[in-house]
């Protein structure tokens, strides 16, 4: 199985009013949002960062509904918020809500699930860099277009511009976040760069038992034969 991961990046929000916000979503679900000192090998080990006036949330590994929390959090702060994914290491992708409607969204890879998907399908899941620059404040178009194109994989990996840290692939993803000044709040290794909290819904029962045995050196940590889900690879 390859890397699945999950964020919401909020546009001029804070970290306070993004924490209050998903624990309102939380408790609508019968769970809840609490600080916590513990680190990514729990279940419910969520990540919360502001940085240029932005938040991002890291969802634990194994949060499913982070489409259904964005456009909640989109309507409870009145703001543009990015439902960010990784699936299976293959590609990332967002969508962009904003007071509860979809306003864009794009996928590299429109056939990935059905290769006999419509002409319309593949058009919806294009992307507007005009439009992602009208709901972030300071953002150029011109900075984030070639992100949004759909990938040849019969060729080799590029990246889409020079300053860029990777090529398109999944992790393409952080590159694009950098762009609307979203912070990523895991750094290499696994640590935090923002509030560490408990995050649980009834599809995520609050535990005390982690994801899995740890090996851990002076270099990582993480479970034993499987890759790390919150690190660049």
């Amino acid at each position: 199985m390859g890397l699945f991961l999950s964020l919401s990046g909020i546009i001029n929000k804070s970290e306070k009013e993004v924490a209050n916000a998903l624990e309102k979503y939380l408790k609508s679900v019968d769970g809840g949002l609490e600080l916590a000192n513990i680190d990514n090998s729990h279940r419910n080990f969520c990540v919360i960062k502001e940085d240029n006036g932005n938040t991002t949330i890291f969802y634990p590994e194994y949060f499913l509904k982070w489409e259904q929390c964005s456009d909640f959090l989109s309507k409870e702060l009145r703001a543009p918020v990015f439902s960010l994914h990784i699936y299976d290491g293959d590609f990332w992708t967002y969508t962009l809500f904003f007071n509860g409607e979809i306003k864009d969204k794009f996928m590299p890879i429109p056939d990935y699930f059905n290769e006999d998907v419509s002409q319309e399908e593949i058009d919806g899941w294009k992307g507007s860099s005009k439009i992602v620059a009208s709901y972030v404040p300071g953002l150029v178009q011109e900075n984030i277009e070639k992100y949004l194109v759909r990938w040849d994989l019969d060729q080799e990996e590029s990246k889409a511009y020079e300053d860029d840290e990777f090529t398109n692939c999944d992790w393409q993803l952080v590159d694009f976040m950098k762009k609307l000044k979203l912070p990523y709040p895991i750094d290499d290794n696994g640590n935090s760069l923002g509030q560490i909290y408990k995050f649980w819904s009834k599809d995520i029962p609050l535990t005390e038992i982690p994801i899995g045995p740890f090996i851990v050196n002076a270099q990582t940590s993480f479970p034993m034969n499987k890759k790390p889900w919150w690190k660049f690879w």
